[in-house]
């Protein structure tokens, strides 16, 4: 029903592909009011599903677990209930869910939580003003509650990236920047599939670049082309900030429905900001999270609960970890060794050693006549193929992780926590900026983080850096839950572990 057609954008030059001065790129056929509708009804009706089906599982897992299981209840008394579904559909929708393009996974995660608490608060004062079952359990529906707010992020998130390959999903988007810029821009994008923007083509005003590509996306020409890709269906430009854009400003917003101007700058963070009206004035506001106590407070309660509750379950998989460990390698079951942390007070991380009990003295030699490995080392701190593995069993406990399950441990008693920067050894952090490790130290660093999730052991030192200055500018308890959220299907899939 929704394939993709060739675009084509008639243009005034003429390029070594197309002599003619006519290029066609590939684009959403969105050319009438009317298959934008279908194309919009079909993506809320998605979502609408999606959030429904997940609502009604965690109603469902409530019942079962308490009311089925310790009341006896009939399912009967509780259908009257499900009338007032409707109730989450609407809150969504005033929250801007649906679709939701151009929400991030965390401020997503955000309103999600908000609106469906306030909808069971709603659910339960309308089963109490319609006199509901006098048998109606609290407890089933706490549980309910409790379920959803799990349930429904989770279900989204996983809807999300099954239906961002299908063009009919995104919104037709182009960058407008500099070679470097829009590759940025896009490479960020495609980690970001929430956003839901699909860029189809460049814009840039280097006419040497016309005809190439850049991450496989076409370089179309410049701004004057606005007018035409609107025409064939594009409705969003992400443009970096340039005076160019500026002269043409009015043009742009008589043709396109979104532009988004994109700045990078690390200075400041940019999950929470707000725009402000100064009387007229533009004004944005950042805040810092970091600096709220309570949130600290939560953010370290979570650590304990969930911490302990982790070691109690990872117990039985180390000790069977260990047992491998001593089996294929003489030596010490555990490894430990001091790393940096809070305020940069040095403290002994533990692992399960994955590695052979000479693991310094081979990579020093290893680093010293192989200058491919060296250079390697040099990028990222790490090996591809790192040869100090102990086979097999070592290569195992990396892939999926185990090794660190010990850390949590470090959690429980405040060394470390559940979600941050992770600890390096000094070698490592030799590496990192000084601006870098001073914002490390703010923080305590993690069994798992931001890094982790996004590129792993694939990452530069460069990347590293972004991803751990960005977690710490932009800290919210809501990141710290989707990065756990994150961790678990990284860690299933062994994505970029090694």
């Amino acid at each position: 029903m929704f394939r993709y057609q060739p675009l084509v954008v008639q243009t005034s030059f003429e390029s070594a592909d197309s002599g003619s001065g006519t290029r066609a790129i590939r684009n959403d056929p969105w050319r009438g009011p009317r298959t934008r509708l279908i194309s919009l009804l079909a993506r809320n009706g998605v979502l609408l599903f999606c959030d429904l089906f997940a609502l009604l599982m965690a109603s469902m897992f409530g019942y079962l677990v308490w009311a089925d299981a310790i009341l006896h209840q009939p399912v009967s008394e509780y259908l009257s209930l499900l009338p007032l579904l409707c109730l989450f559909p609407l809150a969504y929708a005033a929250a801007g869910l649906y679709p939701g393009f151009g929400l991030g996974a965390v401020e997503m995660l955000r309103r999600l939580f908000y609106c469906t608490s306030i909808s069971f608060l709603a659910v339960a004062a309308a089963s109490f003003a319609l006199k509901a079952h006098p048998t109606f359990s609290r407890m089933t529906f706490s549980i309910a509650w409790a379920s959803a707010l799990v349930v429904v992020p989770l279900c989204r998130l996983l809807t999300l990236s099954i239906v961002k390959p299908f063009r009919w999903w995104s919104e037709p988007t182009v960058v407008f920047g500099t070679s470097s810029q829009a590759r940025l821009t896009i490479r960020s994008l495609k980690r970001a599939f929430s956003l839901g923007y699909a860029v189809v083509g460049v814009l840039c005003s280097d006419g040497q670049r016309l005809g190439q590509t850049i991450e496989n996306i076409p370089i179309l020409g410049g701004l004057e082309l606005v007018p035409e890709l609107a025409r064939q269906g594009v409705t969003t430009l992400l443009a970096w900030d340039d005076s160019s854009v500026m002269t043409q400003l009015v043009q742009i917003q008589t043709r396109l429905r979104h532009i988004v101007f994109i700045r990078e700058d690390r200075l400041f963070p940019v999950e929470r900001v707000k725009v402000r009206n100064l009387g007229g004035v533009l004004g944005i506001e950042f805040s810092n999270e970091l600096l709220r106590r309570p949130n600290q407070i939560i953010k370290r309660f979570i650590d304990i609960v969930l911490g302990t509750a982790g070691l109690v379950i990872a117990l039985p998989i180390v000790v069977f970890c260990a047992a491998l460990i001593k089996v294929a390698s003489p030596g010490p079951v555990f490894f430990r060794q001091q790393r940096e942390g809070l305020d940069g007070r040095k403290f002994k991380v533990w692992k399960l050693r994955t590695m052979h009990a000479d693991a310094d003295t081979r990579l020093a030699e290893l680093l010293e006549r192989d200058p491919a490995l060296r250079r390697q080392w040099q990028r990222s701190a790490k090996l591809l193929r790192d040869p100090r593995l102990i086979p097999v069993v070592g290569t195992l406990l990396r892939r999926l992780s185990l090794d660190e399950l010990p850390q949590l441990w470090n959690v429980i008693v405040g060394e470390m926590s559940l979600v941050g920067p992770r600890p390096f050894p000094d070698y490592h952090l030799a590496m990192l900026s000084p601006d870098a490790k001073k914002l490390r130290s703010a923080v305590r660093p993690g069994l798992t983080g931001l890094w982790q999730i996004m590129v792993r052991s694939n990452g530069r030192i460069e990347e590293q850096e972004r991803f751990d200055t960005y977690y710490v500018k932009n800290w919210s308890l809501w990141l710290d839950l989707y990065i756990l959220a994150r961790t678990i299907t990284v860690v299933l899939m062994a994505r970029g572990a090694y």
